[in-house]
C-alpha cells in the first residue's frame, strides 16, 4: 500500500514519515529528493546554475549550495516559481520511481504539493500532518527561516485547514512526540490489517 502525507510548512511531515519508518514502512521524502539532486545530480545543477548564477555552487562539493540558493528565491516569487518548475518534475519523476519499485507492504512518501500537483490518485492512502500555525512559525524561526521567506513558500501551497480536509486521515501534531508516534503506529496497525483482510479502508477506520 502506498500512503502520500502531507502538510504545510514545518508541520511536522517528515518526522511523521520518519517514525513510519522506523515502524518498518519504506519511506522517501521530497526534501531528501531535492537534497540529492542539488549536490549530485548534474543536470538539475546545470539547470540551476543557468538560472541563478555560479554563485549558487558550491564549490568544493560540486553542488549547488543551499544557503545560496535560498538567499536567491525566498522573498522572490518569481525566482521561486522557477526554482519549483525546475526541481518539481525530476522530484515527481523519482518519487514515482521508487514507489513502483517498491514491494513493500507499506511505502510512505512525503510530498508537500501533494493536492496542488494532482498527484492524490497515485496513492491508496492521503495523509495530512496538521499543527497550530504558532508552532509553525517558531519551528521554521528555528529552521533559520524568516517571515518573509516562509510567507513566500505558503503563498504557494494550500492552507493547512484545506489540506486536512481533502485528506484521507488527518494526523495532529501539537508537538507531543509520543502522540505523534502513537498516531504512526496506530494508521500502520490499521492499513497493514486493511491489506490482510481486505475489509474496510483505513480511511473509514480513522
Amino acid at each position: 500500500m502506498a500512503i502520500a502525507v502531507t502538510g504545510p510548512l514545518a508541520s511536522g511531515k517528515s518526522t511523521f514519515v520518519k517514525i513510519l519508518g522506523d515502524l518498518g514502512a519504506e519511506t522517501v521524502s521530497a526534501d531528501e529528493i531535492v537534497h540529492d539532486l542539488l549536490a549530485g545530480d548534474r543536470k538539475t545543477i546545470d539547470a540551476v546554475v543557468r538560472r541563478f548564477g555560479e554563485g549558487v555552487r558550491d564549490e568544493q562539493e560540486g553542488g549547488i549550495d543551499r544557503k545560496a540558493l535560498g538567499r536567491e528565491v525566498f522573498g522572490d516569487a518569481e525566482a521561486l516559481r522557477d526554482l519549483e518548475e525546475l526541481l518539481h518534475p525530476r522530484v515527481r519523476e523519482e518519487t514515482e520511481r521508487r514507489a513502483a519499485d517498491s514491494d513493500a507492504d507499506l511505502f510512505a512518501a512525503e510530498i508537500p504539493l501533494l493536492f496542488e500537483g494532482g498527484r492524490v490518485d497515485q496513492y491508496d492512502l492521503t495523509v495530512a500532518v496538521t499543527t497550530p500555525a504558532q508552532r509553525r512559525r517558531r519551528w521554521a524561526e528555528e529552521r533559520g527561516m524568516g517571515e518573509e521567506q516562509r510567507r513566500a513558500i505558503e503563498d504557494r501551497q494550500l492552507s493547512g485547514e484545506e489540506k486536512a480536509r481533502r485528506a484521507d486521515v488527518v494526523v495532529e501534531n501539537d508537538g507531543d512526540l509520543d502522540k505523534l508516534r502513537e498516531q504512526a503506529r496506530g494508521l500502520v496497525e490499521r492499513v497493514l490489517s486493511e491489506r490482510g483482510s481486505g475489509g474496510e479502508s483505513a480511511a473509514e477506520e480513522a
